[in-house]
C-alpha cells in the first residue's frame, strides 16, 4: 500500500517516517490499539484507514463467518456495537482538553464525530470503501473522502444541525465579531414601517455578494471587483434598489469582503456559519430550478467542508 496518500502536506520538507511506520502496522493488537488510543482520528485520511486496517483483522477472524451477511456488513456491525464508547470516551476527552488548553478545540473528537455519522447514518459510503479498497485503496480513499466532504453527508440530521449550529454560531457572533454581524443575525432592523426582525426568506447581504459570485462563475453578469473601493458606494446602490437593505450597510460588508475575502473564515463557527448561508443558498434556487447557480454553491459547500474536516 503507497502510504504517501495519507500525506495531507505532499511536501520532502515534511518527515512522515513515524507516522507510516504506524499506519503500516498491521496485527490485531497493534490496530486495536491503535484504534482505542485514538490515534485513527487525526483525520479522515487516518479515520479511513484505521477501517480498512480493522477491517482486514476482522476478515482474517472470520473467514468462516455466515455466507448470508457480508463480510463488510458483519464488520460494519461488529464495530458499531462497541463504537458508543469509543464515542464517550472522545467526549470526556475533548472536556478534559478544553478545560486545561484554555478552550483549545480537540481535533480527534470532531474526527470521532464524522466517524458517528458515517458509521450510522451513512453506512453505505463505508461498506463500498471497504469492498473497494483492496482492488485500489488510493482510488478507494478518494472518493470515500469526497463523498464525506459533500453537504449530503449530514443530509439525514441536516436539520437538527442546521439549528444548532446556527444558535452556536449567532451566540458566537454576538461576543465576537464585530456589530455589523450582530446587526445582521441577531438584532431589529429599523425601516419606514416600524421596527422589525430580519425577515424569514430574505437572503443577507453576505448571501447576496456570494450569489453576484456565483453568477459570474456562470458568465452571467461581471464579477465585482473589490480592489476598487471606489466603485463600492455604487455597487451598494443598485443592491439597495435590488433588495431595500440599507445602502451604509451593504458599503460596509463590501469592505468586510475586500478586507478578509468573500470566503474568508477565522474559526470554525465562521466557517459553520459560511457553510449555512451557502447552503441557504443553494437551496432556494435547486427548489426554484436554477440548478446551475445551485451547482456552483454546492462545488464551494465541498470546498468548506474539506477545510472543516482537517
Amino acid at each position: 500500500m503507497n502510504l504517501s496518500v495519507l500525506h495531507l502536506v505532499q511536501s520532502p520538507e515534511r518527515n512522515y517516517k513515524w507516522k507510516d511506520r504506524l499506519n503500516s502496522l498491521t496485527g490485531h493488537l497493534n490496530c486495536r490499539f491503535l484504534e482505542w488510543s485514538g490515534w485513527y482520528n487525526q483525520d479522515i485520511f487516518q479515520r479511513l484507514l484505521g477501517h480498512y486496517r480493522l477491517y482486514q483483522v476482522f476478515k482474517a477472524e472470520n473467514n468462516q463467518s455466515d455466507k448470508q451477511v457480508s463480510l463488510p456488513l458483519a464488520y460494519l456491525v461488529s464495530y458499531q456495537a462497541s463504537h458508543s464508547f469509543k464515542y464517550w470516551i472522545s467526549s470526556v476527552m475533548s472536556i478534559v482538553y478544553y478545560t486545561f488548553s484554555f478552550g483549545e478545540r480537540y481535533s480527534p473528537f470532531h474526527i470521532e464525530g464524522i466517524n458517528r455519522i458515517l458509521v450510522n447514518d451513512q453506512p453505505v459510503i463505508l461498506l463500498a470503501f471497504l469492498q473497494n479498497a483492496d482492488k485500489d485503496f488510493s482510488q478507494a480513499l478518494g472518493i470515500a473522502v469526497e463523498q464525506i466532504a459533500s453537504p449530503d453527508f449530514v443530509d439525514k440530521a441536516k436539520k437538527q444541525l442546521t439549528l444548532i449550529q446556527q444558535n452556536n454560531t449567532y451566540r458566537y457572533h454576538h461576543n465576537e465579531n464585530s456589530s455589523h454581524y450582530f446587526n445582521e443575525y441577531n438584532t431589529v432592523q429599523t425601516s419606514g414601517n416600524g421596527i422589525r426582525g430580519k425577515e424569514k426568506g430574505i437572503f443577507s447581504k453576505k448571501q447576496l455578494l456570494i450569489l453576484f459570485d456565483l453568477l459570474s462563475e456562470n458568465n452571467a453578469i461581471d464579477k465585482i471587483d473589490y480592489s476598487k473601493p471606489n466603485k463600492f458606494e455604487s455597487i451598494a446602490i443598485m443592491l439597495q434598489a435590488v433588495t431595500g437593505k440599507s445602502k451604509n450597510s451593504i458599503i460596509e460588508e463590501l469592505k468586510d469582503t475586500r478586507r478578509d475575502g468573500l470566503y474568508a473564515f477565522q474559526n470554525i463557527g465562521e466557517l459553520n456559519q459560511l457553510i449555512i448561508t451557502l447552503t441557504n443558498l443553494s437551496d432556494t434556487f435547486r427548489i426554484a430550478g436554477f440548478r446551475s447557480i445551485a451547482n456552483k454553491a454546492d462545488k464551494k459547500l465541498r470546498e468548506l467542508e474539506i477545510m472543516k474536516i482537517f
